[in-house]
């Protein structure tokens, strides 16, 4: 080439532009300048991404926040204080030891085989997934979002997209499960969800909506996690402590996003959870009243009211185990009280939301008592096996954890043993029988 045609290729260089206070972010990020058009500028919408702008506006009153809609913006002065806390609560995506996690995967090309196996994930999500979570009233509002709602947000969040098609891709691969492209997708697209769960959080000033994707987002992770149990090797048995860890990080994440969407009266995920009497329960879901039938499983007290094991000496120790008894206590009265498939559903999936870390630290350290109290947990959750995404997952637990806990403690793993019968009968009514045979058994 001569140096005339170098000349001619050459590309010019880039000028100067007029710096702009008001840009989006992610111009700003890229040092190009933005049309600050809204609510999305033209570069945002060439490339297809979010476009977030900062907003620094004065305090709202108490007489125009009840105006706000799910699209209204938040000034920067108004978030949460521990969102930056929550922000590392969020589980990584896998990166170095898992090969469908690297950069390359993680940005999916945009191809023919793309579209149709998201086409694929988001059918299985409106015909199948959502279809079952009918209310127990007359009203429709909870079909409404999951079938209407949490879609719609979807379009416009990605982290609430590509956690629908992970669990989209663990229900499919019930039925698939030597799929080689479906194992891929519900691993990318986890990961690809974890990843933009964390952008989200730690980008949270803009729009109330995002409340409702990062709020969605952390239930729909619990419950994917909770599905993906059924793929893994019990063989030797190790207890599911990566899916307790998520929920950890995604209680974090909810807890925080909720707070903020409480300000905003349209907010979804706040009539979710007010049309569900397990959210309506959670201020005294730890009270002791609710662990009384499980108190056998922490031993006598002595005459000061002490409990005569030492390992419940330790304040956290101790605390751990009411807490978890406790909430395990307010499933097994669920089920006594008939409640309807959904919220025993919706009580098995909150339970990695909720259950403390050290009680999670304790079962990875593989003590006793605290494999006996995860197999009460599981036990419990066989009551909902009707649903796919728990299936025959909480009776290979209890079998697995029946196999790991010391022949000393063999005796606290009777009931949750007889549990996991029961259901695999499917006997009509013979909850009752076990209610009867919990009290009779030598648990205590």
């Amino acid at each position: 080439m001569t140096a005339a045609g170098a000349s001619q290729n050459r590309r010019p260089p880039r000028l100067n532009h007029k710096k702009s206070r008001a840009g989006c972010q992610r111009c700003k990020a890229r040092r190009v300048k933005c049309d600050e058009a809204k609510p999305a500028c033209g570069g945002c919408n060439r490339h297809n991404v979010p476009c977030v702008y900062v907003v620094n506006e004065s305090p709202r009153t108490a007489s125009n926040e009840a105006s706000l809609s799910p699209h209204t913006t938040l000034p920067i002065d108004q978030l949460q204080p521990n969102f930056k806390v929550a922000v590392n609560q969020v589980p990584t995506p896998p990166t170095i030891n898992d090969p469908v996690a690297t950069d390359d995967l993680l940005d999916l090309p945009e191809t023919r085989q793309r579209r149709l196996l998201e086409l694929r994930l988001w059918h299985n999500y409106v015909t199948v997934i959502s279809v079952p979570f009918q209310p127990s009233s007359s009203t429709a509002i909870l079909p409404r979002i999951w079938n209407n709602h949490m879609p719609q947000i979807a379009m416009r969040h990605d982290n609430l997209l590509y956690i629908i098609y992970a669990f989209s891709a663990t229900s499919l691969l019930r039925n698939a499960p030597e799929d080689a492209e479906l194992l891929t997708a519900q691993r990318v697209y986890l990961s690809l969800a974890l990843r933009d769960q964390q952008k989200a959080l730690a980008q949270f000033h803009t729009q109330a909506e995002e409340a409702d994707a990062l709020c969605f987002t952390s239930i729909l992770m619990t419950m994917n996690a909770f599905g993906s149990l059924q793929e893994r090797v019990r063989h030797p048995y190790h207890p599911p402590t990566d899916m307790l860890r998520l929920g950890i990080g995604a209680c974090a994440v909810y807890e925080e996003a909720l707070k903020s969407a409480r300000k905003f009266p349209s907010s979804k995920i706040v009539t979710f959870i007010e049309n569900q009497p397990f959210f309506c329960s959670i201020p005294r879901m730890f009270d002791e009243e609710h662990r009384g039938p499980f108190v056998g499983i922490l031993g006598p007290k002595n005459a000061q009211g002490v409990y005569e094991d030492s390992e419940l000496w330790n304040t956290d120790v101790r605390q751990a185990y009411e807490y978890t008894l406790s909430y395990i206590g307010t499933m097994y009265t669920a089920v006594l009280n008939e409640e309807n498939l959904h919220q025993i559903c919706t009580r098995i999936a909150a339970f990695a939301l909720y259950v403390p870390k050290k009680f999670v630290d304790m079962v990875e350290e593989s003590r006793p008592r605290a494999l006996v109290v995860l197999a009460h947990f599981f036990a419990l959750a066989t009551k909902g096996s009707a649903h796919w995404w728990v299936g025959q997952t909480p009776m290979r637990e209890v079998q697995g954890l029946r196999r790991i806990v010391p022949l000393e403690w063999q005796r606290h793993m009777r009931w949750p043993l007889v549990m996991e019968v029961d259901e695999s009968d499917d006997a009509a009514g013979s909850f009752a029988t076990i209610v009867f045979d919990f009290f009779s058994l030598d648990t205590f």
